[in-house]
Protein backbone atom coordinates (compact mmCIF):
# COMPACT_ATOMS: atom_id res chain seq x y z
CA UNK A 1 0.00 0.00 0.00
CA UNK A 2 2.56 2.23 1.01
CA UNK A 3 4.32 1.80 -2.23
CA UNK A 4 1.30 2.42 -4.26
CA UNK A 5 1.32 5.89 -2.45
CA UNK A 6 4.79 6.76 -3.39
CA UNK A 7 4.09 5.81 -6.82
CA UNK A 8 1.18 7.44 -6.75
CA UNK A 9 3.15 10.65 -5.82
CA UNK A 10 5.67 10.42 -8.64
CA UNK A 11 5.92 13.06 -10.93
CA UNK A 12 6.30 17.26 -9.90
CA UNK A 13 3.64 18.15 -7.74
CA UNK A 14 3.38 21.45 -5.08
CA UNK A 15 5.60 20.61 -2.19
CA UNK A 16 2.45 21.33 0.06
CA UNK A 17 -0.02 19.10 -1.39
CA UNK A 18 2.56 16.39 -1.60
CA UNK A 19 3.44 16.45 2.07
CA UNK A 20 0.18 16.93 2.79
CA UNK A 21 -0.83 13.26 1.12
CA UNK A 22 2.11 11.50 2.72
CA UNK A 23 1.38 12.72 6.28
CA UNK A 24 -2.25 11.79 5.60
CA UNK A 25 -1.11 8.23 4.66
CA UNK A 26 1.38 8.39 7.67
CA UNK A 27 -1.56 9.43 10.00
CA UNK A 28 -3.79 6.63 8.69
CA UNK A 29 -1.47 3.89 9.17
CA UNK A 30 -0.69 4.59 12.28
CA UNK A 31 -4.34 5.58 13.57
CA UNK A 32 -2.26 8.85 14.79
CA UNK A 33 -4.35 11.36 16.55
CA UNK A 34 -2.01 14.12 15.13
CA UNK A 35 1.08 14.33 12.80
CA UNK A 36 2.99 16.46 11.16
CA UNK A 37 6.36 16.84 8.58
CA UNK A 38 8.88 18.77 9.69
CA UNK A 39 11.56 19.93 7.28
CA UNK A 40 14.83 21.45 8.12
CA UNK A 41 15.69 24.95 7.18
CA UNK A 42 19.20 24.81 5.78
CA UNK A 43 19.28 29.06 6.05
CA UNK A 44 18.89 28.35 9.85
CA UNK A 45 19.56 24.86 10.69
CA UNK A 46 16.20 24.23 12.40
CA UNK A 47 12.89 22.50 12.28
CA UNK A 48 9.84 23.76 11.16
CA UNK A 49 6.27 22.71 10.52
CA UNK A 50 5.44 22.11 6.74
CA UNK A 51 2.17 20.17 6.66
CA UNK A 52 0.39 19.43 9.94
CA UNK A 53 -3.03 17.49 11.07
CA UNK A 54 -4.45 18.18 14.37
CA UNK A 55 -2.43 20.98 15.47
CA UNK A 56 -3.26 24.36 15.86
CA UNK A 57 -2.10 27.03 13.35
CA UNK A 58 -0.43 29.49 15.78
CA UNK A 59 1.33 25.84 17.05
CA UNK A 60 2.46 25.32 13.05
CA UNK A 61 3.59 29.05 12.35
CA UNK A 62 5.45 29.30 16.06
CA UNK A 63 6.96 25.65 16.13
CA UNK A 64 10.91 25.95 15.66
CA UNK A 65 13.40 23.54 16.75
CA UNK A 66 16.78 23.35 16.75
CA UNK A 67 18.40 19.77 15.37
CA UNK A 68 18.71 17.89 18.88
CA UNK A 69 15.73 19.37 20.67
CA UNK A 70 12.99 17.62 21.29
CA UNK A 71 11.86 14.09 19.84
CA UNK A 72 12.04 15.11 16.57
CA UNK A 73 14.88 17.21 16.79
CA UNK A 74 16.64 14.24 18.33
CA UNK A 75 15.64 12.29 15.40
CA UNK A 76 17.12 14.25 12.64
CA UNK A 77 20.48 14.42 14.88
CA UNK A 78 20.67 10.58 15.32
CA UNK A 79 18.86 9.59 12.23
CA UNK A 80 16.76 7.42 13.56
CA UNK A 81 13.42 6.20 14.26
CA UNK A 82 12.47 6.98 17.99
CA UNK A 83 9.22 5.52 19.77
CA UNK A 84 8.04 7.04 22.38
CA UNK A 85 5.10 5.41 24.35
CA UNK A 86 5.03 8.12 27.71
CA UNK A 87 6.12 10.91 26.55
CA UNK A 88 5.94 12.50 30.01
CA UNK A 89 8.29 10.33 30.86
CA UNK A 90 10.96 11.60 28.41
CA UNK A 91 12.61 14.60 29.20
CA UNK A 92 13.27 15.27 25.50
CA UNK A 93 9.97 16.00 24.64
CA UNK A 94 8.65 19.60 23.93
CA UNK A 95 4.71 19.52 24.39
CA UNK A 96 2.98 21.11 21.64
CA UNK A 97 0.00 19.92 23.11
CA UNK A 98 -0.98 18.66 26.81
CA UNK A 99 -3.20 15.91 26.01
CA UNK A 100 -0.66 14.13 23.76
CA UNK A 101 0.76 10.59 25.81
CA UNK A 102 2.88 8.90 23.36
CA UNK A 103 4.67 10.18 20.01
CA UNK A 104 6.80 8.28 16.35
CA UNK A 105 9.27 9.54 14.55
CA UNK A 106 11.57 9.12 11.89
CA UNK A 107 14.10 10.58 9.78
CA UNK A 108 13.72 11.79 6.05
CA UNK A 109 17.09 10.75 5.07
CA UNK A 110 18.62 11.25 1.50
CA UNK A 111 21.85 10.53 0.24
CA UNK A 112 22.93 9.97 4.04
CA UNK A 113 21.95 14.32 4.76
CA UNK A 114 18.76 14.28 6.67
CA UNK A 115 16.46 16.55 5.28
CA UNK A 116 13.11 16.06 8.19
CA UNK A 117 10.96 14.02 9.87
CA UNK A 118 8.10 12.82 10.02
CA UNK A 119 5.99 12.54 13.11
CA UNK A 120 2.79 10.94 14.80
CA UNK A 121 1.08 11.29 18.12
CA UNK A 122 -1.44 9.99 19.83
CA UNK A 123 -3.06 11.05 23.24
CA UNK A 124 -3.31 7.28 24.35
CA UNK A 125 -0.51 5.82 26.31
CA UNK A 126 1.68 3.14 23.96
CA UNK A 127 -0.40 3.62 21.05
CA UNK A 128 2.10 2.65 18.53
CA UNK A 129 3.94 -0.79 17.65
CA UNK A 130 6.79 -2.33 15.82
CA UNK A 131 4.50 -2.94 13.04
CA UNK A 132 3.83 1.48 12.99
CA UNK A 133 7.47 1.64 13.14
CA UNK A 134 8.11 -0.17 10.22
CA UNK A 135 5.45 1.39 8.29
CA UNK A 136 6.70 4.69 9.39
CA UNK A 137 10.20 4.20 8.42
CA UNK A 138 9.50 2.72 5.15
CA UNK A 139 7.31 5.45 4.13
CA UNK A 140 10.14 8.08 5.38
CA UNK A 141 12.75 6.03 3.23
CA UNK A 142 10.43 5.84 -0.42
CA UNK A 143 9.21 9.35 0.60
CA UNK A 144 12.32 11.47 0.62
CA UNK A 145 13.46 11.57 -2.47
CA UNK A 146 9.98 12.45 -3.87
CA UNK A 147 10.16 15.18 -1.01
CA UNK A 148 13.64 16.25 -2.26
CA UNK A 149 12.64 16.25 -6.02
CA UNK A 150 9.59 18.26 -5.37
CA UNK A 151 11.28 21.14 -2.99
CA UNK A 152 14.40 21.11 -6.15
CA UNK A 153 11.42 21.68 -8.67
CA UNK A 154 9.35 24.40 -6.47
CA UNK A 155 12.64 26.01 -6.14
CA UNK A 156 13.36 26.32 -9.66
CA UNK A 157 9.92 27.48 -10.14
CA UNK A 158 9.98 29.72 -7.54
CA UNK A 159 13.61 30.87 -8.69
CA UNK A 160 12.41 31.34 -12.83
CA UNK A 161 9.29 33.61 -11.09
CA UNK A 162 11.66 36.05 -9.37
CA UNK A 163 14.56 36.13 -12.21
CA UNK A 164 11.01 37.10 -14.45
CA UNK A 165 9.53 39.54 -11.90
CA UNK A 166 13.09 41.18 -11.60
CA UNK A 167 13.26 41.60 -15.63
CA UNK A 168 9.77 42.89 -15.33
CA UNK A 169 10.80 45.09 -12.61
CA UNK A 170 13.79 46.64 -14.41
CA UNK A 171 12.14 47.47 -17.14
CA UNK A 172 9.17 49.00 -15.23
CA UNK A 173 12.09 51.32 -13.65
CA UNK A 174 13.88 52.25 -16.65
CA UNK A 175 10.51 54.48 -17.80
CA UNK A 176 9.97 55.77 -14.25
CA UNK A 177 11.66 59.25 -13.33
CA UNK A 178 9.88 60.17 -10.01
CA UNK A 179 12.23 58.67 -6.96
CA UNK A 180 9.56 57.82 -5.10
CA UNK A 181 7.71 55.59 -7.28
CA UNK A 182 11.12 53.91 -7.62
CA UNK A 183 11.32 53.35 -4.35
CA UNK A 184 7.96 51.95 -3.85
CA UNK A 185 8.04 49.46 -6.77
CA UNK A 186 11.25 48.09 -5.20
CA UNK A 187 10.46 47.94 -1.37
CA UNK A 188 7.12 46.18 -2.56
CA UNK A 189 8.88 43.84 -4.37
CA UNK A 190 11.69 42.98 -2.35
CA UNK A 191 8.95 42.20 0.13
CA UNK A 192 7.67 39.74 -2.19
CA UNK A 193 10.32 38.09 -3.62
CA UNK A 194 12.07 37.80 -0.47
CA UNK A 195 9.07 37.33 1.79
CA UNK A 196 10.26 40.00 4.32
CA UNK A 197 8.57 41.36 6.80
CA UNK A 198 10.03 44.78 6.22
CA UNK A 199 12.24 46.50 3.37
CA UNK A 200 13.36 49.39 3.87
CA UNK A 201 15.80 52.11 0.95
CA UNK A 202 18.22 54.43 2.86
CA UNK A 203 19.63 57.16 0.83
CA UNK A 204 23.23 58.96 1.20
CA UNK A 205 22.61 62.58 1.67
CA UNK A 206 23.81 65.27 -0.25
CA UNK A 207 27.27 65.16 1.98
CA UNK A 208 27.43 61.47 2.10
CA UNK A 209 27.60 61.52 5.78
CA UNK A 210 23.77 60.17 6.65
CA UNK A 211 21.60 57.77 5.32
CA UNK A 212 18.38 59.17 5.19
CA UNK A 213 15.02 57.05 5.45
CA UNK A 214 13.71 57.26 1.64
CA UNK A 215 10.97 54.22 1.70
CA UNK A 216 9.94 51.38 3.34
CA UNK A 217 7.04 48.90 3.25
CA UNK A 218 5.73 47.07 5.81
CA UNK A 219 6.31 47.95 9.54
CA UNK A 220 4.56 50.92 11.28
CA UNK A 221 4.36 54.54 11.53
CA UNK A 222 7.58 53.65 14.75
CA UNK A 223 9.85 52.36 12.16
CA UNK A 224 9.03 55.63 9.84
CA UNK A 225 10.16 58.07 12.44
CA UNK A 226 13.82 56.53 13.08
CA UNK A 227 16.23 59.27 12.72
CA UNK A 228 18.66 59.30 9.96
CA UNK A 229 21.84 56.43 10.32
CA UNK A 230 25.74 58.20 10.70
CA UNK A 231 27.81 56.25 7.26
CA UNK A 232 30.47 56.30 10.26
CA UNK A 233 30.45 53.62 12.68
CA UNK A 234 27.14 52.19 12.03
CA UNK A 235 26.30 48.80 10.60
CA UNK A 236 24.72 50.15 7.31
CA UNK A 237 27.11 53.24 7.22
CA UNK A 238 29.65 50.14 6.47
CA UNK A 239 27.32 48.48 3.70
CA UNK A 240 27.58 51.71 2.05
CA UNK A 241 31.84 52.55 2.33
CA UNK A 242 32.63 48.82 1.71
CA UNK A 243 29.63 48.58 -1.16
CA UNK A 244 29.10 44.96 0.03
CA UNK A 245 26.32 43.10 1.39
CA UNK A 246 25.62 42.32 5.00
CA UNK A 247 24.01 39.57 6.77
CA UNK A 248 23.04 39.76 10.35
CA UNK A 249 21.18 36.81 11.83
CA UNK A 250 19.63 38.33 14.62
CA UNK A 251 20.05 42.29 14.83
CA UNK A 252 18.83 41.81 18.52
CA UNK A 253 22.58 40.36 19.45
CA UNK A 254 24.45 42.61 16.96
CA UNK A 255 26.24 45.62 19.34
CA UNK A 256 26.47 47.63 16.80
CA UNK A 257 22.92 47.47 15.59
CA UNK A 258 21.38 50.44 17.35
CA UNK A 259 17.43 50.60 17.17
CA UNK A 260 16.92 47.17 19.09
CA UNK A 261 13.64 48.43 20.68
CA UNK A 262 12.26 49.34 17.06
CA UNK A 263 13.51 45.80 16.25
CA UNK A 264 11.36 43.94 18.93
CA UNK A 265 8.10 46.36 18.76
CA UNK A 266 8.25 45.62 14.60
CA UNK A 267 9.42 41.46 15.36
CA UNK A 268 12.43 42.10 13.06
CA UNK A 269 15.20 39.07 13.52
CA UNK A 270 17.70 38.64 10.41
CA UNK A 271 18.53 41.31 8.29
CA UNK A 272 20.21 41.57 5.09
CA UNK A 273 21.83 45.03 4.07
CA UNK A 274 22.68 45.33 0.51
CA UNK A 275 24.75 48.74 -1.45
CA UNK A 276 22.71 50.67 -4.09
CA UNK A 277 25.73 50.47 -6.10
CA UNK A 278 26.50 52.40 -9.48
CA UNK A 279 29.44 52.08 -11.34
CA UNK A 280 31.00 55.33 -9.73
CA UNK A 281 29.92 54.97 -6.26
CA UNK A 282 26.97 54.09 -3.01
CA UNK A 283 23.40 55.85 -3.21
CA UNK A 284 22.21 53.98 -0.34
CA UNK A 285 21.19 50.71 1.29
CA UNK A 286 18.28 48.01 0.81
CA UNK A 287 17.66 46.67 3.80
CA UNK A 288 15.70 43.71 4.34
CA UNK A 289 14.36 42.09 7.36
CA UNK A 290 12.53 38.77 8.44
CA UNK A 291 10.74 38.25 11.72
CA UNK A 292 12.76 34.70 12.41
CA UNK A 293 16.72 34.25 13.02
CA UNK A 294 19.03 32.96 10.86
CA UNK A 295 21.06 33.46 6.96
CA UNK A 296 19.38 34.05 4.19
CA UNK A 297 20.15 31.64 1.40
CA UNK A 298 22.05 32.38 -1.91
CA UNK A 299 18.70 32.86 -3.81
CA UNK A 300 17.38 35.56 -1.52
CA UNK A 301 21.01 37.36 -1.38
CA UNK A 302 21.06 37.05 -5.13
CA UNK A 303 17.49 38.48 -5.75
CA UNK A 304 18.35 41.15 -3.55
CA UNK A 305 22.05 42.42 -4.92
CA UNK A 306 19.80 41.91 -8.59
CA UNK A 307 17.20 44.51 -7.29
CA UNK A 308 19.31 47.19 -5.58
CA UNK A 309 21.69 47.21 -9.48
CA UNK A 310 18.10 48.05 -10.61
CA UNK A 311 17.58 50.54 -8.45
CA UNK A 312 20.97 52.15 -8.29
CA UNK A 313 20.29 52.79 -12.61
CA UNK A 314 16.75 53.64 -11.94
CA UNK A 315 17.72 56.55 -9.30
CA UNK A 316 20.85 57.82 -12.02
CA UNK A 317 18.05 57.97 -14.62
CA UNK A 318 16.34 60.14 -12.29
CA UNK A 319 18.83 62.22 -11.31
CA UNK A 320 19.81 62.88 -14.99
CA UNK A 321 16.28 63.43 -15.63
CA UNK A 322 15.55 65.63 -13.05
CA UNK A 323 19.22 67.35 -14.19
CA UNK A 324 17.81 67.92 -17.50
CA UNK A 325 14.46 69.41 -16.59
CA UNK A 326 16.44 71.78 -14.18
CA UNK A 327 18.97 72.60 -16.91
CA UNK A 328 15.66 73.46 -19.32
CA UNK A 329 13.99 75.85 -16.57
CA UNK A 330 17.03 77.37 -16.21
CA UNK A 331 18.14 77.63 -20.04
CA UNK A 332 14.23 79.60 -20.45
CA UNK A 333 14.83 81.82 -17.57
CA UNK A 334 18.36 83.14 -19.60
CA UNK A 335 17.31 82.51 -22.70
CA UNK A 336 16.59 86.03 -23.80
CA UNK A 337 19.39 87.65 -22.20
CA UNK A 338 21.85 84.94 -23.67
CA UNK A 339 20.29 85.30 -26.80
CA UNK A 340 21.23 88.69 -27.05
CA UNK A 341 24.25 88.91 -25.58
CA UNK A 342 25.00 85.76 -28.16
CA UNK A 343 23.59 87.79 -30.65
CA UNK A 344 25.65 91.04 -29.58
CA UNK A 345 28.98 88.90 -29.52
CA UNK A 346 28.28 87.04 -32.81
CA UNK A 347 27.65 90.63 -34.68
CA UNK A 348 30.75 92.23 -33.37
CA UNK A 349 32.51 88.55 -33.64
CA UNK A 350 31.68 88.68 -37.66
CA UNK A 351 31.98 92.67 -38.25
CA UNK A 352 35.83 92.41 -36.92
CA UNK A 353 37.44 90.14 -39.10
CA UNK A 354 36.23 92.78 -42.32
CA UNK A 355 36.92 95.57 -40.58
CA UNK A 356 40.46 93.97 -40.00
CA UNK A 357 41.09 93.43 -43.32
CA UNK A 358 39.76 97.07 -44.56
CA UNK A 359 42.23 98.35 -41.91
CA UNK A 360 45.29 96.32 -43.45
CA UNK A 361 44.46 97.81 -46.87
CA UNK A 362 43.69 101.08 -46.26
CA UNK A 363 46.35 102.00 -43.48
CA UNK A 364 46.71 105.48 -42.61
CA UNK A 365 45.44 108.37 -45.00
CA UNK A 366 47.78 108.72 -47.33
CA UNK A 367 48.15 105.16 -48.26
CA UNK A 368 44.96 105.69 -49.76
CA UNK A 369 46.03 107.14 -52.85
CA UNK A 370 48.61 103.81 -53.40
CA UNK A 371 45.54 101.33 -53.16
CA UNK A 372 45.18 99.35 -56.75
CA UNK A 373 41.42 98.40 -57.68
CA UNK A 374 42.03 94.82 -56.35
CA UNK A 375 42.53 95.79 -53.02
CA UNK A 376 39.58 98.53 -53.46
CA UNK A 377 37.19 95.57 -54.74
CA UNK A 378 38.34 93.16 -51.25
CA UNK A 379 37.90 96.35 -49.41
CA UNK A 380 34.25 97.42 -50.19
CA UNK A 381 33.31 93.65 -50.53
CA UNK A 382 34.29 93.26 -47.00
CA UNK A 383 32.92 96.70 -46.19
CA UNK A 384 29.65 95.19 -47.98
CA UNK A 385 29.36 92.39 -45.65
CA UNK A 386 29.33 94.35 -42.83
CA UNK A 387 26.33 96.26 -43.93
CA UNK A 388 24.55 92.62 -44.90
CA UNK A 389 25.15 91.66 -40.81
CA UNK A 390 23.66 94.46 -39.95
CA UNK A 391 20.80 94.04 -41.67
CA UNK A 392 20.09 91.25 -40.51
CA UNK A 393 20.61 91.50 -37.50
CA UNK A 394 17.82 94.02 -37.55
CA UNK A 395 15.62 91.92 -39.99
CA UNK A 396 15.96 88.98 -37.48
CA UNK A 397 18.51 87.16 -39.80
CA UNK A 398 15.55 87.39 -42.21
CA UNK A 399 14.55 84.66 -45.10
CA UNK A 400 17.71 85.59 -47.42
CA UNK A 401 19.75 83.97 -44.75
CA UNK A 402 18.03 80.93 -44.28
CA UNK A 403 17.97 80.13 -47.86
CA UNK A 404 19.46 76.86 -49.28
CA UNK A 405 21.24 76.92 -52.80
CA UNK A 406 23.49 74.76 -54.53
CA UNK A 407 27.57 76.33 -54.97
CA UNK A 408 30.73 75.77 -55.38
CA UNK A 409 32.52 75.33 -52.31
CA UNK A 410 36.30 75.93 -53.99
CA UNK A 411 35.25 79.44 -55.39
CA UNK A 412 33.82 80.21 -51.51
CA UNK A 413 37.36 79.33 -50.12
CA UNK A 414 39.27 81.42 -53.02
CA UNK A 415 37.22 84.17 -51.92
CA UNK A 416 37.69 84.08 -48.39
CA UNK A 417 41.08 83.65 -48.80
CA UNK A 418 41.97 86.60 -50.59
CA UNK A 419 40.49 88.15 -47.40
CA UNK A 420 42.69 85.63 -44.82
CA UNK A 421 46.00 86.05 -46.91
CA UNK A 422 46.01 89.89 -46.30
CA UNK A 423 46.18 89.47 -42.36
CA UNK A 424 47.67 86.28 -42.68
CA UNK A 425 51.35 88.52 -44.54
CA UNK A 426 51.19 91.03 -41.68
CA UNK A 427 52.00 87.99 -39.62
CA UNK A 428 54.61 86.04 -42.19
CA UNK A 429 51.79 83.20 -42.06
CA UNK A 430 52.00 81.48 -45.21
CA UNK A 431 48.39 79.62 -46.34
CA UNK A 432 48.56 76.24 -48.33
CA UNK A 433 45.79 74.54 -50.16
CA UNK A 434 45.71 71.15 -50.79
CA UNK A 435 42.74 68.98 -52.60
CA UNK A 436 39.43 70.22 -54.38
CA UNK A 437 35.77 70.31 -52.38
CA UNK A 438 33.08 70.36 -55.21
CA UNK A 439 29.79 71.41 -55.06
CA UNK A 440 27.61 71.60 -51.85
CA UNK A 441 24.55 72.50 -50.76
CA UNK A 442 23.48 75.18 -47.82
CA UNK A 443 23.39 78.43 -47.31
CA UNK A 444 26.21 80.05 -48.67
CA UNK A 445 26.69 82.93 -46.23
CA UNK A 446 26.64 81.02 -43.09
CA UNK A 447 29.43 78.04 -44.43
CA UNK A 448 31.27 81.76 -45.53
CA UNK A 449 31.08 82.20 -41.98
CA UNK A 450 32.34 79.04 -40.59
CA UNK A 451 35.33 79.05 -43.12
CA UNK A 452 36.09 82.03 -42.06
CA UNK A 453 36.32 81.78 -38.51
CA UNK A 454 38.25 78.58 -38.86
CA UNK A 455 40.74 79.95 -40.87
CA UNK A 456 40.91 83.15 -39.07
CA UNK A 457 41.73 81.33 -36.09
CA UNK A 458 44.25 79.36 -37.83
CA UNK A 459 46.15 82.46 -39.12
CA UNK A 460 45.84 83.93 -35.23
CA UNK A 461 47.68 80.85 -33.80
CA UNK A 462 50.19 79.57 -36.45
CA UNK A 463 53.09 80.62 -35.97
CA UNK A 464 54.25 80.20 -39.78
CA UNK A 465 52.26 77.62 -41.18
CA UNK A 466 48.28 77.02 -41.82
CA UNK A 467 47.01 73.89 -44.09
CA UNK A 468 43.70 73.69 -45.47
CA UNK A 469 42.77 70.61 -46.99
CA UNK A 470 39.55 69.31 -48.89
CA UNK A 471 38.82 65.69 -50.10
CA UNK A 472 35.21 64.15 -51.25
CA UNK A 473 34.53 61.52 -48.71
CA UNK A 474 33.11 57.17 -49.70
CA UNK A 475 29.69 58.34 -48.47
CA UNK A 476 29.82 61.68 -50.42
CA UNK A 477 30.18 64.24 -47.85
CA UNK A 478 32.67 66.86 -47.82
CA UNK A 479 35.71 67.13 -45.27
CA UNK A 480 37.18 70.12 -44.58
CA UNK A 481 40.13 70.41 -42.90
CA UNK A 482 42.35 73.69 -40.96
CA UNK A 483 45.53 72.66 -39.49
CA UNK A 484 48.23 75.04 -37.92
CA UNK A 485 51.82 74.93 -36.24
CA UNK A 486 51.02 77.13 -33.22
CA UNK A 487 50.56 75.80 -29.72
CA UNK A 488 47.02 73.99 -29.75
CA UNK A 489 44.34 74.30 -27.43
CA UNK A 490 44.78 72.82 -24.21
CA UNK A 491 43.01 69.95 -22.57
CA UNK A 492 40.22 69.96 -21.16
CA UNK A 493 39.10 73.86 -22.69
CA UNK A 494 35.28 73.42 -23.49
CA UNK A 495 35.99 75.31 -27.13
CA UNK A 496 33.03 75.02 -28.66
CA UNK A 497 31.01 76.45 -25.74
CA UNK A 498 29.82 79.90 -26.12
CA UNK A 499 32.05 82.94 -24.20
CA UNK A 500 34.84 80.54 -24.26
CA UNK A 501 38.15 81.35 -26.16
CA UNK A 502 41.59 80.85 -25.72
CA UNK A 503 42.54 84.40 -27.11
CA UNK A 504 43.73 87.35 -24.67
CA UNK A 505 41.62 89.53 -26.58
CA UNK A 506 38.88 86.77 -27.83
CA UNK A 507 34.97 87.43 -27.56
CA UNK A 508 34.87 82.93 -27.60
CA UNK A 509 31.64 83.18 -30.21
CA UNK A 510 33.86 82.19 -32.97
CA UNK A 511 33.79 78.45 -32.50
CA UNK A 512 30.42 78.53 -30.77
CA UNK A 513 28.58 79.91 -34.10
CA UNK A 514 31.04 77.91 -36.44
CA UNK A 515 29.51 74.34 -34.52
CA UNK A 516 25.90 75.92 -34.48
CA UNK A 517 25.70 76.45 -38.32
CA UNK A 518 27.63 72.96 -39.07
CA UNK A 519 25.05 71.35 -37.27
CA UNK A 520 22.51 73.07 -38.74
CA UNK A 521 23.45 71.76 -41.65
CA UNK A 522 23.43 68.60 -40.77
CA UNK A 523 27.36 68.15 -40.82
CA UNK A 524 29.80 67.89 -37.73
CA UNK A 525 33.06 69.38 -36.59
CA UNK A 526 35.50 68.11 -34.26
CA UNK A 527 39.03 69.22 -32.66
CA UNK A 528 41.87 67.15 -32.67
CA UNK A 529 46.02 67.48 -32.42
CA UNK A 530 47.19 68.30 -35.76
CA UNK A 531 49.49 65.23 -37.08
CA UNK A 532 50.50 67.18 -39.77
CA UNK A 533 51.48 70.73 -38.18
CA UNK A 534 52.00 69.76 -34.70
CA UNK A 535 49.02 72.38 -34.17
CA UNK A 536 45.32 72.59 -33.49
CA UNK A 537 43.49 70.56 -36.69
CA UNK A 538 39.73 71.20 -36.83
CA UNK A 539 37.47 68.88 -39.13
CA UNK A 540 34.29 70.09 -40.79
CA UNK A 541 32.20 67.42 -42.35
CA UNK A 542 29.34 68.77 -44.44
CA UNK A 543 26.88 66.92 -46.84
CA UNK A 544 27.74 66.81 -50.59
CA UNK A 545 25.10 67.41 -53.62
CA UNK A 546 22.97 63.73 -53.32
Amino acid sequence: MIHKLIQSLSGAQEPKILLDKILDAAVTFTGATTGSIILIDKATEELSIEAARGLADRIVKATRLKIGKGITGWVAEHKKVLRVDDVREDKRYVSLSKNIKSELAAPLILDDEVIGVINVDSTKISAFNDDDSFAIETLATLSSRVIADALIHDRLKRRSKQLETLVRIGSNLASIVSVDKILEQVTSAAADLIRARLVAVRLLDEKGENLILAAKHGGSAAYSKLPPVPVKGSVLGSVAETRIPLIIEDVLKETEYKFKNVARKEKLASMLAVPLNTSEKSLGVLVIYRDKPGDFEDDAVTIAVGLAGLTAAALQNAELFRRVIDAEKRTRLIEMKATAREMGAGLAHQIRNPLTVVRLLVGAKEQMKNMDDSDRTVALRELQRIDELISALLNNAGEEQSRYEDFDLDSLIDEILSVAKIKASSKDVSIEVKGRAEIIRGVRNQIWQVIAILIDNAVEAAQSRVMISCRKLRNGRIELSFDDDGAGVKTGIKIFEPFVSTKMNGAGIGLYTARRIVLEHGGTIKYKRSLKLGGASFSVVLPGIE
